[in-house]
């Protein structure tokens, strides 16, 4: 019974803990490999910048007019969404808060 109980846990922290972050790194992964040049992006420390050259496993990241500085790929947290590219209804309200509520 409680070889049956052990099994059990271990199938639930499967789900719980593992299972999201194998997921979590197969999306950062899809997204690291679809970066192309004149993205606006923001690595993992916070750093913003437009990518200027793309090479296997760095990039060149513009952060300031003749400012550069070479990366890992995977460094590259997120894309940059610009703000007035965000749809809004006659409320003012995006699409991300009307299904929020």
């Amino acid at each position: 019974m409680s070889f049956i109980i052990i099994i059990v846990l271990f199938v639930i922290a499967w789900v719980v803990l593992i299972l999201p972050k194998q997921r979590e790194l197969k999306r950062h992964n899809a997204f690291v490999q679809s970066l192309a040049v004149g993205d606006e992006v923001m690595t993992g420390s916070g750093i913003y910048g437009t990518l200027v050259e793309i090479d296997e496993a760095t990039v060149l990241l513009q952060v300031a007019p003749g400012v550069e500085l070479k990366i890992a790929r995977r460094a590259v947290a997120s894309q940059v969404v610009d703000p007035s590219a965000v749809e809004t209804d006659d409320s003012g309200k995006t699409d991300d808060e009307d299904s929020d509520a």
